[in-house]
């Protein structure tokens, strides 16, 4: 089993139709087929083989599909990067997976080069746009000279395809290894819930670097044969421009891309019910109001689904067959099972709250190079997902908390040990303790809880500012309070519940 089966499938029954929309053109089916299968034979020359890992750190634009469908081609292992990461969380990342060859944008690959020339593992960087990078490989070049593969590798549906990075359900963050398989079954059962057709066309609003954007997006659209309306970054004004221009039939976003778009004051045309038929949320609990309200205003229907990384990364929909329960998880798709047991993973009662385990053929392998860790979460068969919810009589899932503290920003996972791990660098800094806030379009924003050492004078907006050269925009505190001491435990720990609010 491989992807790029089902992707020739699709290219043979849609030959013509527009695969890629986006701000300098189109793209049919067609000619992607011909640029993945160029790549393919382009990264061949460079020495990729079935299990090389191929990181890609590039913006919504037709070159990253490009770039993912040709590696899988080949039987190798996609590494998607964050394009908000800095380079020292990129470099951790890429040595980390052992990645041997790099596909990036020029304008990320200037601020991280100092980070990525350190590297042991990687052997080739392929740019996007102009660089003076020493022995870069131009990408445009490398598809128009390099002669199309045309075979595919021939995979097993346990062969891993990504190595998705996540902060996962504790620690820095980790890879995991999503199959073939796991991917396959997810937009199969997703498909058929979201009753997607080669009619539509689906806005990419989010990023690919994501599980969401990459399942519910990229690989929906080709495994169907619907066509995708590429954004490089989320603008509510565009995005909402784009609703009323009727251009769209689909729309994925998370919870706070919900909220900006109900603050964009924009005027929704009487039309868009005829076309904006289904949006998805995901990556977090939709308020019921702003649901309620985005659905009066822009006249469609928000179908709420449970996902995580490890997972594919849908596990339950609210879905048409059986209804839905407005600020529930839904039901789990076809081929998944959840439940909610207690601390010895016995299945509380009905209404009971527990920690939500999932089993399923969109379950990951495991965690790239922590076995220990990936026998921890994956124990007796079940994945533990660390969050916290119950089950109603009816069959709905409710999510309350999380068993960590990890923090969920607009769809985004943030564990605090890595927050607090950049800022006990600073010299200033004597202790340091990161919680949530609540924020009420964001669903949570970063706070970080600082003692300084004696005789410093340093200022929130300093500090945050160091903190921003060293990680990515969205992990960095926009809440930054000074205490002579933090509050503790009985056991002499940092007591975070006092600090969340």
């Amino acid at each position: 089993m491989n992807l790029n089966n089902s992707f020739e499938q699709t290219v043979s029954e849609h030959p013509q139709e527009i695969a890629l929309h986006f701000a300098n053109g189109t793209i049919s089916y067609t000619k992607l087929h011909e640029a993945v299968k160029r790549m393919a034979g382009g990264l061949s020359t460079l020495g990729v083989m079935q299990g090389d890992r191929v990181a890609i750190c590039l913006p919504n634009v037709p070159h990253f599909p490009i770039a993912f469908y040709a590696a899988m081609r080949l039987g190798a292992v996609v590494v998607p990067v964050n394009t908000m990461h800095k380079g020292r969380e990129v470099s951790w990342l890429l040595e980390d997976s052992e990645a041997q060859v790099l596909v990036i944008w020029a304008g990320l690959l200037n601020e991280m080069s100092r980070y990525i020339s350190l590297l042991r593992s990687l052997k080739n960087i392929v740019v996007l746009g102009d660089t003076d990078y020493p022995n870069a490989v131009d990408m445009i070049r490398l598809i128009a000279r390099s002669d199309p593969m045309s075979d595919i590798a021939d995979l097993e549906e346990d062969d891993p395809a990504v190595v998705q990075y996540t902060s996962g359900v504790t620690g820095m963050p980790k890879g995991a290894i999503l199959t073939h398989g796991n991917i396959f079954s997810n937009i199969t059962a997703c498909r058929e819930l979201m009753r997607v057709t080669s009619d539509d066309i689906i806005v990419a609003a989010l990023p690919f670097f994501h599980s969401m954007g990459q399942t519910l997006q990229m690989h929906l659209a080709f495994l169907t044969g619907a066509g995708l309306q590429l954004h490089a970054r989320f603008d509510p004004q565009v995005i909402a421009e784009t609703f009323a221009q009727n251009s769209a039939t689909v729309f994925i976003g998370f919870p706070s891309m919900y909220r900006r778009l109900l603050d964009s004051n924009n005027p929704v045309d009487e039309e868009i019910e005829k076309t904006l038929r289904l949006c998805i949320c995901g990556g977090g609990v939709m308020p019921e109001e702003v649901l309620k309200a985005y659905e009066r205003d822009y006249k469609t229907y928000i179908l709420e689904c449970y996902t995580m990384v490890e997972t594919a990364p849908v596990v339950s929909f609210n879905q048409w067959r059986s209804g839905r329960r407005t600020g529930s998880l839904g039901h789990p798709i076809p081929g998944v099972e959840m439940k909610v047991a207690d601390l010895r993973d016995e299945e509380v009662v009905i209404g009971e709250v527990g920690e939500i385990l999932v089993k399923g053929s969109n379950v990951m392998k495991g965690y790239i190079n922590r076995p220990k860790l990936s026998e921890e979460v994956l124990r007796d068969g079940w994945f533990h997902t660390g969050d916290l919810g119950k089950m109603d009589i009816n069959g709905f899932f409710y999510l309350f908390d999380r068993l960590n503290d990890r923090i969920i920003k607009g769809g985004f996972s943030i564990y605090p040990s890595e927050v607090e791990s950049v800022l006990y660098g600073h010299p200033d800094v004597k202790e340091a303790a990161v919680v949530p806030t609540p924020d009420e379009v964001m669903g949570h924003e970063v706070k970080a809880c600082i003692v300084l050492r004696d005789g410093s004078n340093i200022t929130t907006e300093q500090l945050a500012a160091y903190c921003e050269e060293r990680m990515a925009d969205y992990k960095v505190p926009s809440v930054i309070r000074f205490y002579e001491d933090l509050p503790r435990t009985a056991a002499g720990g940092i007591d975070k519940k006092e600090l969340v609010n």
